[in-house]
């Protein structure tokens, strides 16, 4: 087994049915945060069942700005989607951002700053929150047709 091997492995066992702590010590974007843990070790965290549109997207700042806003510097709780195997294939967190009282997967949607990733959750409520801010128009919702971070990224290779 190799170092690299170990090592994941050895991730994987720390978060295995355990939610995380940690302080918020970057935005990457609107749906990915660096939390730094007890123990000084950074982690990359992606937020659960939304997609914020990219950097180079229309709304993509004002995803990260809100996320900034809502989390740097502070104290959150993530909340691994699959206990058993925490991690995407970038090897981030993939979870849920608990704040407050607040998810942060639930505010970008309020917010119009994201969508609801439909391939990955069949959560109505998430799905009754894009809705929302789809009818209100709010944030990328005001576009008349905007493009969704997948689709977008396919016509930008």
């Amino acid at each position: 087994m190799n170092a690299l091997s170990c090592f994941l492995l050895l991730v994987c066992f720390t978060f295995h049915l355990s939610a995380q702590t940690g302080k918020v010590i970057a935005i990457k974007d609107g749906d990915t945060i660096v939390i730094l843990d007890d123990d000084n070790i950074e982690h990359s965290v992606r937020v659960a069942d939304i997609d914020c549109p990219e950097m180079g997207q229309p709304f993509g700042k004002k995803a990260k700005w809100f996320t900034s806003g809502e989390l740097f510097q502070d104290c959150v709780t993530v909340v691994p989607k699959h206990p058993l195997n925490p991690l995407d294939n970038y090897g981030r967190i993939l979870g849920y951002v608990k704040y407050g009282d607040k998810d942060l997967s639930e505010e970008l949607l309020r917010a119009g700053l994201a969508w609801h990733y439909k391939y990955y959750s069949d959560s109505e409520h998430l799905a009754r929150l894009e809705a929302e801010a789809k009818e209100k128009r709010i944030g990328l919702w005001a576009d008349p047709k905007p493009i969704r971070p997948y689709e977008w990224r396919k016509g930008n290779r």
